[in-house]
C-alpha cells in the first residue's frame, strides 16, 4: 500500500480550500496553488505577497466559513500556498495531487501539463470533477501519469458529508484505486463507493433525476414547493433541506448545467426527456433566480416579518414564475409521521397513505427506484454503491433499494404492478431467486442481492469495522440488557456497554450496566471494556424528564441518590484495574460528556459536539464533570513549580458557566473536557472497531489505573475573581441573576469551597460539593423553569 503523506491542491475556491481544510483535519499537510491574483500593475508582479493574495484570501476565507471546514482554527497551518507559476514545482513533494480548477476540460489539460513537468513518478493525480469525462482528460497524459490518474469526486461540505467517489480512468492501475480506497476511509474518514466514468457518476445521476422529475410532475399534480418539500423532506428520512432548499444551496444555475450534462451524455438514457428542464425552471434561470447565491431562487427571504417576528420568506409559483407569500403545506400523512421515530413506521405512512401528497411520494419513489435499478451496470455493478451514494451525498437515512426493503418488498412490487409499472430486471431476479428483499442478514453477516450472479452477496465492509447490531444478532454475545443499555461481547476478552434509548439521555439503567460492566472487568471475566454507541447521538445528557419528575415531587433524596450514583460509575470506570476506553461522538452533553471523562482513553469522532452545558438548564455538572475540569487544570501546574493556576482554573470556570461546546473532536480537546492524548477517528464507522484496538494496546501495555490526583484548594482570591467577572457580565446585561447564581456555585467548587488556600483535597470533597450544588439549585423555582422550558422547547431558557 502507498503512503500519502503530504497532498498538492490545484485550485483555492470554495471546493479547493474545502479539501485543503479536511486533509488538514486528518493530519495531511497540503501545499494549495491557484492562479496568480489578475489585474496586478507591473511593480505587483514583482511582490510575492501581491501574486498569492488571492490563494492567501481563499485559505483565510477558511476561518470564516460556516459550516466550519476544520476542526480546529489552529489547523490552518496545516495549508502551505502558492501560485501555478512560481510554485508548481513544489508538487514534487506531494504524493497526491488532487486537481480542483474550474469545470472546463481546456483548462484542466492546461493544468496536468504542469503537473506532468514537475510531479514525481508514482504520483498520485486526481480531478475532483463532478461531470467532466475522466477519459477525456487522461487522454493526452503521458502514459505513467495516465496510469495514475483517477476521479475523486468529493461532495461539499467535505467534512460533514462522507461520500468519496473514485472514478477510474482507462489507464488506472488498480494499485491506485486500492491506495485512494484506503486513503479515503482510513484517513479521510469517507464513505467510498466506486463509479463508473459516466455522466454525474452516481451519486448525481440519481439526484439529478429526482429532481428533474418533481420539477416535471409537480405542476401535473398541482403540488407547490412547499408541499414538495414538507413530502421530500425528513418525513422520508431525507435532509431537512428537502428538494428546493436543496437547490438553492447548490444554485439552480449549476443544477442546470449538472442536468445537462445527462441530457448531453446519455442519448440512449429511457428518461432524457426530464433532463431536459420544464420551461418555468428555464424562466427561473434566465431571471436569475438561483438561489442562495442571488438572494432569491425557489425561495426569497422578504424584508416582511409575521406574528412571531420572523422574516417571511416566499415562495415561487410556477405557473407566474412570480414569488407568493408562504402557504403551508398541509397533508394527512406528514401530519401522522411527525411523532414518530421509526423509519420503517415513518415510510411506510409517507407511502401508502390515501392522501394527494402520500400518492405522489409514492409514484416519486417507484420511479426513482426503477431509474436507479435500470442504471446496473451502467453507472454502478451493485446496489451497494447506489445505495450508500444517496445516503453519504445527500444525507439520507437510508438508500434506494434499503427503503424498498423497509416498505416492504413485496408490498412495494404489487403497488408498483397495480400503477402499471414494469418492474426492473432486479426486483424480477429476486423473486426468480426465490428472495424477498434486496438485502438480508444471516448470522450477524449483511448480504446483498447481486443481479450479474442472480445471488446473494455479502455487502464489501472495511476489516476495522464493528457493527454492533451486526455483533448482537450473534448467539450469545448480548450478555446483558436493559431498557437503557447493553453489554455486549465484542470478541478478544472485551465488552462494550453500548447505550440504546431515546437521546441516549442517562438515566439509572444506564449506571447499572456501566457499574455491571466493572464488574465483570474486577471479576476477571473480560479484560477491558469499551462504552459506544452506533446512534444518532452518544448521549444528550442526563434524563430531564426523570429529574423534573423528582423535583415535582420533592424527592431530594432520589435525586441525591440519582446523582452520586453516575459518580460513583464514572469513579468506578476511571479507578478500574482494566481499561474502560469510550467512543463519543456527535451529541456529547452534560452527564454524557462527565462518563467519556472518566475514561482510561477516549476515542473521539471527528464530529463531536460536546460541552457541559447544564447552566443551560440551571444546575452545574454533578457527575463528577466539575471534579474532572479541577484536575485537568491543576495537573497542568507542575509539581515542584511556583506558577499561578489561575490561567488553567480559569478556562474550566468559563467552560461550565458559560457552558461552552466544542464544534469537533479537536475543539472538545482545545476546551479541555477531553485530552490531547485521546485520539480522533474521522470515520464514525470505524470508530468502535478502534476504540476496542485502543483497549487491545493498553492491555497489552502492561495497563495500570491512574494515581490519585494532586489537589488542592485554590482559596478565596481567585473566588472572588470569578465572582466579580460574573458580576460585570449580570451589571452589562449579558448574564441574569439566576446565571450569577449558577457561576458562584461553580466557582465554589473549582476553588475548593470554604477550604483555605492551599489545603490538599481530594476528588470526593470536589463531588460532595458537586452534589450539593446541584441539589440546591434542583430547589430552586428558576432552574425549574429552565429544565420545563428545555423539555418543552428543546433550546434552553435565558431567566
Amino acid at each position: 500500500m502507498r503512503e500519502i503523506r503530504k497532498a498538492a491542491v490545484l485550485g483555492s475556491g470554495v471546493m479547493g480550500a474545502a479539501i485543503a481544510a479536511h486533509l488538514a483535519n486528518c493530519g495531511v499537510p497540503s501545499i494549495m496553488l491557484d492562479i496568480v491574483t489578475p489585474n496586478l500593475s507591473e511593480d505587483e508582479k514583482k511582490n510575492p505577497k501581491k501574486r498569492n493574495a488571492l490563494v492567501e484570501g481563499n485559505k483565510a476565507n477558511l476561518l470564516k466559513a460556516k459550516p466550519a471546514p476544520l476542526y480546529s482554527k489552529s489547523y490552518l497551518n496545516m495549508i502551505e500556498t502558492g501560485n501555478f507559476e512560481d510554485d508548481m514545482h513544489k508538487i514534487a513533494d506531494c504524493d497526491l495531487i488532487i486537481e480542483v480548477v474550474m469545470e472546463n476540460l481546456d483548462i484542466k489539460k492546461q493544468v496536468y501539463a504542469q503537473v506532468a513537468q514537475h510531479r514525481k513518478p508514482g504520483s498520485i493525480v486526481t480531478s475532483n470533477t463532478s461531470g467532466i469525462p475522466i477519459r477525456a482528460m487522461a487522454k493526452d497524459m503521458p502514459k505513467e501519469m495516465s496510469q495514475h490518474f483517477m476521479g475523486t469526486h468529493f461532495f461539499n461540505p467535505p467534512r460533514y458529508l462522507r461520500l468519496l467517489e473514485l472514478i477510474p480512468g482507462p489507464d488506472t492501475l488498480p494499485e491506485v484505486v486500492e491506495t485512494m480506497a484506503w486513503f479515503g476511509e482510513n484517513v479521510l474518514g469517507k464513505g467510498i463507493v466506486y463509479a463508473k466514468d459516466t455522466p454525474n457518476f452516481i451519486a448525481n445521476r440519481i439526484l439529478t433525476f429526482t429532481m428533474s422529475y418533481i420539477l416535471h410532475e409537480m405542476t401535473k399534480e398541482g403540488l407547490t414547493v412547499e408541499e414538495i418539500d414538507a413530502l421530500t423532506g425528513p418525513a422520508i428520512g431525507h435532509a431537512s433541506s428537502a428538494t428546493f432548499r436543496t437547490a438553492d444551496l447548490v444554485g439552480l444555475d449549476t443544477f442546470v448545467k449538472v442536468v445537462k450534462n445527462v441530457y448531453d451524455g446519455c442519448p440512449d438514457d429511457e428518461c432524457r426527456d426530464y433532463f431536459k428542464m420544464p420551461d418555468w425552471v428555464e424562466k427561473m434561470v434566465e431571471k436569475k433566480l438561483w438561489g442562495n447565491k442571488t438572494g432569491s431562487g425557489f425561495y426569497k427571504k422578504t424584508d416582511k416579518k409575521d406574528e412571531k417576528g420572523k422574516a417571511i420568506v416566499q415562495a415561487i409559483d410556477p405557473d407566474t414564475v412570480e414569488y407568493r407569500d408562504p402557504v403551508k403545506a398541509k397533508f394527512e400523512c406528514t401530519g401522522a409521521v411527525r411523532s414518530i421515530e421509526d423509519l420503517a413506521e415513518k415510510l411506510k405512512i409517507m407511502h401508502f397513505s390515501e392522501d394527494k401528497g402520500s400518492k405522489f411520494v409514492f409514484k416519486l419513489f417507484a420511479n426513482v427506484a426503477k431509474y436507479a435499478a435500470n442504471r446496473i451496470p451502467e453507472i454502478s455493478d451493485d446496489i451497494v454503491n447506489i445505495d450508500n451514494a444517496v445516503k453519504w451525498g445527500f444525507a439520507w437515512e437510508a438508500g434506494i433499494f434499503e427503503t424498498w426493503d423497509l416498505l416492504g418488498f413485496e408490498e412495494v412490487c404489487k403497488r408498483m404492478e397495480a400503477e402499471g409499472f414494469e418492474l426492473p430486471a432486479i426486483a424480477k431476479a429476486v423473486k426468480e431467486a426465490g428472495g424477498n428483499s434486496f438485502y438480508k442478514t444471516e448470522n450477524g453477516v449483511d448480504y446483498y442481492f447481486d443481479v450479474a450472479t442472480e445471488s446473494y452477496k455479502p455487502v464489501p465492509k472495511n476489516p476495522k469495522e464493528i457493527r454492533l447490531a451486526a455483533v448482537k444478532a450473534q448467539p450469545n454475545k448480548e450478555i446483558d440488557r436493559n431498557d437503557s443499555a447493553s453489554l455486549i461481547d465484542i470478541g478478544d476478552g472485551i465488552i462494550c456497554c453500548e447505550f440504546h434509548c431515546k437521546m441516549n439521555a442517562v438515566d439509572a439503567d444506564i449506571v447499572t450496566m456501566l457499574s455491571k460492566g466493572v464488574d465483570l472487568l474486577e471479576d476477571g471475566k473480560y479484560e477491558g471494556m469499551v462504552v459506544a454507541n452506533q446512534g444518532p447521538h452518544f448521549s444528550a445528557g442526563a434524563n430531564l424528564f426523570l429529574i423534573l419528575g423528582q423535583i415535582m415531587q420533592q424527592d431530594w433524596g432520589a435525586i441525591e441518590a440519582m446523582v452520586r450514583g453516575l459518580q460513583g460509575a464514572n469513579m468506578r470506570m476511571k479507578y478500574c484495574s482494566k481499561p474502560v476506553v469510550i467512543a463519543p461522538h456527535h451529541y456529547t452533553f452534560g452527564g454524557g460528556l462527565e462518563i467519556c471523562m472518566h475514561a482510561a482513553k477516549c476515542v473521539i469522532a471527528g464530529e463531536t459536539y460536546a460541552g457541559l452545558v447544564e447552566a443551560g438548564v440551571g444546575v452545574i455538572p454533578a457527575g463528577g464533570g466539575t471534579k474532572e475540569m479541577t484536575v485537568r487544570a491543576l495537573e497542568l501546574v507542575p509539581e515542584g513549580v511556583n506558577a499561578d493556576p489561575f490561567p488553567f482554573i480559569r478556562r474550566s470556570f468559563e467552560d461550565i458557566a458559560m457552558a461552552k461546546v466544542g464544534t469537533s473532536g479537536a475543539e472538545v480537546v482545545e476546551l479541555g473536557y477531553l485530552r490531547p492524548t485521546d485520539i480522533i477517528e474521522p470515520n464514525f464507522e470505524l470508530q468502535v472497531g478502534r476504540a476496542k484496538n485502543v483497549c487491545l494496546s493498553l492491555i497489552q501495555a502492561g495497563y495500570r489505573p491512574p494515581r490519585p490526583p494532586r489537589l488542592w484548594a485554590l482559596g478565596e482570591t481567585p473566588r472572588a475573581a470569578f465572582e466579580a467577572a460574573v458580576w460585570g457580565m449580570k451589571e452589562a446585561g449579558f448574564a441574569s441573576e439566576h446565571d450569577m447564581l449558577i457561576a458562584t456555585k461553580v466557582a465554589y467548587i473549582l476553588t475548593g469551597g470554604d477550604r483555605a488556600e492551599g489545603t490538599p483535597i481530594t476528588e470526593q470533597d470536589l463531588l460532595d460539593l458537586e452534589c450539593e450544588a446541584f441539589c440546591s439549585l434542583c430547589g430552586t423555582e428558576k432552574t425549574q423553569q429552565r429544565i420545563q422550558h428545555m423539555l418543552t422547547t428543546g433550546k434552553p431558557l435565558r431567566n
